[in-house]
């Protein structure tokens, strides 16, 4: 009797321990375009002195996702790699640099359009995370866009501006401000 009880945990306990298959939300090819840059693109701004700096696309990738390899993928890293933890969806990444090296734009969007937006600079990092699509229009530098996402935030403590942006399907990051650095599309 004992041995029966012991083959019956022992086989219950492997059974636990097998690794399900992970999952797999195909991404469509109007979610992969709510981020309009491609592989080697240049896009230029008007940075908060009136210069213009350039930015140029230097990754474009899509995957299987997950917060580690989203991580990477941002920084740099190679994220065809497997990650250990359970993959959800493919996300495409788009990174683009300046000139100098100084700042990295990092778009991410994931099926149902939930999209991420970050910026990495000598500084620091932010990351931020929304849905598209949205119905807001506005004028940027002179010209009127539709459909435009916008996301600003203050301090609570000190009311000072934490960070503005404004970005659009068709043209991707509008207008960025994060303390006294801001970048101005140049259509």
């Amino acid at each position: 009797m004992k041995k029966i009880i012991i083959i019956g945990m022992t086989l219950f306990m492997m059974s636990a321990c097998v690794k399900h298959p992970d999952i797999y939300m195909l991404m469509s090819d109007e979610d992969a375009a709510a981020i309009p840059y491609e592989q080697g693109q240049t896009v230029k701004f008007l940075d908060q002195n009136g210069d213009t700096v350039t930015y140029q696309v230097e990754r474009d990738e899509t995957y299987p996702y997950n917060y580690e390899q989203y991580i990477n993928a941002i920084h740099g890293g190679d994220v065809m790699h497997p990650a250990h933890h359970s993959v959800e969806c493919y996300a495409r990444t788009v990174n683009l640099r300046d000139q100098s090296y100084a700042n990295q734009l990092s778009f991410t969007v994931k099926p149902g359009k939930e999209f991420s937006f970050s910026f990495l600079s000598s500084e620091g990092e932010l990351n931020l995370d929304m849905y598209l699509p949205s119905n807001d229009t506005c004028t940027i530098n002179g010209i009127n866009y539709e459909q435009v996402h916008h996301e600003i935030l203050y301090s609570q403590h000190t009311g000072e501006l934490l960070y503005d942006w404004y970005y659009n399907e068709e043209f991707g990051l509008l207008y960025f401000q994060k303390g006294d650095f801001s970048l101005t599309r140049i259509p």
